[in-house]
């Protein structure tokens, strides 16, 4: 009871408060209670706590606005620099048509049974990228910048993986043209042609018909001998009926061979170089002068050399039928 009192008195006091200004004005007086006072107090702490409150807010709020503003600025650029690359990958596709028409190489699509385009964004796709350009904040959302990215990326490995099939098919067919013969061994007449004919070591027996895997060109001997693609030498020594051999196998299949050879000039597993030198026209074996007897064979199988040279001249089949009527 005591404590109640004392308090309730303390509360009750009067408090004065005095302004004094200038000399000019009269001071300005003004009494409460000690419990008003308090209140008053009371009242302008929470007025500024609030205040400071609400100043705060606004200016979170006037931050976050400008953060906004400037993450719109650089998503438009980004999405900007998509659109840019969104170009350059349609332009790579135009390339990459063109470049397998002229190849004559099957659109990737349809290897793969699909005949339509793979990884590419869709019409709703770019609808989206014009509304992230546009820089429309309620348009903006996660799912079209994860749809715009994933599209990007699905269709630049697309469109790499289709280049690199063309550099492999290039690069393949180049081998495949490196290791294709294209030019004659050695200089000189055809006195035999590709098929079946009558034997020259048999002519005057019975039933001396033979068939003739290659061709035979004609000239003085030691004539140089020159392989007619890119390969390894298999076989450089002798071989009954083909006298001196050299066969040459240029991969894909395709092997040459080089018979009746005075002498070789290269050994087997020797690497060898379209028009490298190999070897000198003989008559070694079973022939009947100096001449080069020369095969083409795809997988074992002997195939018509003619298919693969070029007729120099008219000479040349010129020397064939003057040589077949003697």
């Amino acid at each position: 009871m005591n404590l109640r009192r004392t308090i309730k008195e303390w509360l009750g006091h009067r408090i004065t408060v005095m302004v004094i200004p200038a000399a000019a004005f009269r001071p300005w007086r003004w009494q409460c209670s000690t419990a008003f006072g308090l209140f008053c107090l009371a009242l302008w702490s929470g007025v500024t706590i609030w205040a400071g409150f609400i100043c705060g807010r606004h200016v979170d709020y006037w931050i976050t606005k400008a953060d906004n503003r400037v993450m719109l600025a650089k998503m438009g650029y980004v999405a900007a620099e998509m659109e840019k690359a969104r170009g350059t990958l349609d332009v790579a596709q135009a390339t990459d048509r063109q470049m397998r028409v002229l190849l004559s190489l099957s659109r990737r699509e349809d290897l793969l049974g699909n005949n339509n385009a793979v990884g590419g964004p869709t019409a709703a796709d770019r609808i989206s990228l014009r509304r992230l350009l546009a820089i429309d904040p309620a348009s903006v959302r996660q799912t079209d910048w994860h749809r715009q990215i994933e599209a990007l990326r699905q269709e630049s490995l697309h469109r790499l993986a289709s280049f690199q099939e063309i550099a492999w098919y290039i690069g393949n067919q180049r081998s495949l043209l490196r290791a294709t013969p294209s030019m004659w061994p050695t200089s000189g007449q055809i006195t035999s042609l590709f098929g079946y004919r009558l034997s020259p070591v048999q002519r005057s027996e019975e039933g001396g018909g033979e068939f003739h895997p290659g061709v035979d060109i004609a000239d003085r001997p030691d004539t140089l001998i020159r392989v007619t693609a890119n390969g390894t030498v298999r076989f450089a020594g002798w071989s009954t009926g083909y006298g001196q051999l050299i066969v040459v196998d240029h991969g894909y299949g395709i092997s040459t061979v080089y018979a009746h050879t005075s002498k070789s000039l290269v050994k087997t597993g020797d690497r060898v170089g379209r028009g490298q030198v190999i070897g000198y026209m003989g008559t070694t074996g079973r022939s009947t002068g100096a001449h080069l007897h020369y095969e083409i064979r795809r997988n074992g199988v002997p195939a018509n050399p003619m298919v693969y040279l070029k007729v120099r001249s008219a000479e040349d089949l010129l020397g064939f039928a003057q040589a077949a009527g003697r």
